[in-house]
């Protein structure tokens, strides 16, 4: 089973669980927006965890499914969307444990959660210049600064950890996995003990805050990519 799930009170957390690199099938991504998008209107639960078993956090979306078929490619690009539109949206915070490599679909998860935690090793990479898949930088954009995200889209090249808390996208560096799932599972209570009503209302505060909108940010990326890779194809 590619998504695990565990609740404890009132803590959802979603585990990937895809060997060997976590990559996300089409399956794997309804999966987890019908998760995130039950848990939000469910009194029962107020805080999600997404977290990963195994080697790495997730190498982005399953090349094995939709190199080989249009339909299938069609079907993640949308559940990219939905999946970072249910995290941002999601009337509950949503907590994201990063642990060893971060990398294209999988970056959209913490860049669309509320608070982001990773252990020492971790690094982020959006490599989708390589594949003339131009998505994601308004996603990136809540985490990173500008000027370090362009030359992390224009190249596609990894970025450390240690660079992303420096900038504030990080909420704390763990020395292990352990150390982090201790520490989301701490602020996770403390959330809990709150009124759910008012963290509703708070998120939504917040949300309208940022200055960009980026579900619809992300749609026009998206369009934007097919239309140039119809280019390159003509």
């Amino acid at each position: 089973m590619a998504i695990k799930t565990l609740k404890e009170d009132s803590i959802l957390s979603i585990l990937i669980a895809s060997p060997p690199v976590n990559a996300l099938s089409s399956t794997d991504l309804v999966e987890m927006h019908d998760l995130i998008e039950k848990s939000s209107f469910d009194d029962e639960t107020s805080v999600i965890i997404i977290a990963n078993e195994g080697k790495g956090f997730s190498a982005g979306a399953d090349k094995k499914e939709h190199n080989f078929d249009n339909n299938k490619l069609e079907k993640i690009n949308d559940y990219i969307w939905k999946v970072s539109n249910a995290i941002y949206n999601s009337d509950i915070p949503v907590i994201c444990c990063c642990d060893g490599f971060v990398i294209g679909a999988g970056f959209f998860l913490p860049c669309s959660s509320d608070i982001v935690l990773a252990t020492k090793d971790s690094y982020f990479q959006m490599p989708g210049i390589n594949f003339d898949v131009l998505v994601g930088s308004a996603h990136l954009g809540r985490i990173i600064p500008k000027q370090r995200l362009r030359e992390m889209v224009f190249t596609g090249e990894k970025i450390l950890v240690d660079d992303i808390f420096s900038y504030g996208g990080i909420s704390s560096i763990h020395v292990d996995r352990e150390d982090m799932i201790s520490r989301a599972n701490k602020l996770a209570k403390k959330i809990s003990s709150m009124e759910r009503d008012s963290i509703k209302v708070l998120k939504k505060i917040l949300n309208s805050n940022e200055p960009v909108d980026i579900n619809n940010a992300l749609k026009k990326e998206q369009q934007l990519t097919y239309q140039n890779k119809k280019n390159l194809l003509d």
